[in-house]
């Protein structure tokens, strides 16, 4: 292989490039300066844990309540500001309990009536979807009045499905 003339330089001088070399003090200087730094940095660190941990454990439990119970203020300025959501969580809570009710009465004609649980069930989870939609709308604009009036009139239809149903099976 050919050489490159660096590397030849470097292998015909190599003597010169030996003869000069750091003394010892100048070693032990650099390394009493290592060690030094090394224990002051020791120093500072543990102080520094218990001050992350500590401003942690101050910072976390707030962190928690205010991300658990953000969307419960939300819904309770809401109410407080607008008579219109009021009625609306009132409805809600109303219309939630009957239909819940008259479902438990349904259920128990599946025995009777199976082929109605697949049409049932469809059709309300299908109500469902549609008020979940509703409920996101609204947490965009709490104040829209044509979104809280489709939200009642939906918990309106689940009631009406629900006694509809109740009157044809007669069971």
């Amino acid at each position: 292989m050919k050489q490159d003339r660096l590397e030849s330089f470097v292998n015909e001088n190599r003597h010169e490039f030996d003869r000069m070399e750091p003394s010892d003090q100048l070693w032990n200087s650099i390394n009493q300066r290592l060690n030094d730094d090394a224990k002051q940095r020791t120093r500072k660190f543990p102080w520094m844990k218990v001050a992350a941990v500590a401003l942690l454990a101050l910072l976390l439990p707030f962190a928690i309540y205010q991300v658990k119970f953000s969307e419960q203020k939300q819904s309770a300025k809401a109410a407080t500001v607008d008579p219109e959501v009021q009625e609306l969580i009132e409805a809600e809570a109303y219309y939630a309990q009957e239909v819940t009710g008259k479902l438990a009465e349904i259920q128990k004609c599946y025995k009777v009536h199976p082929e109605l649980k697949s049409e049932i069930e469809s059709d309300l989870n299908e109500l469902e979807n549609m008020y979940r939609l509703l409920k996101n709308d609204l947490k965009e604009n709490v104040s829209n009045k044509d979104v809280i009036e489709a939200m009642i009139e939906n918990n309106r239809n689940r009631m009406k499905l629900v006694d509809d149903i109740l009157e044809q099976i007669n069971c």
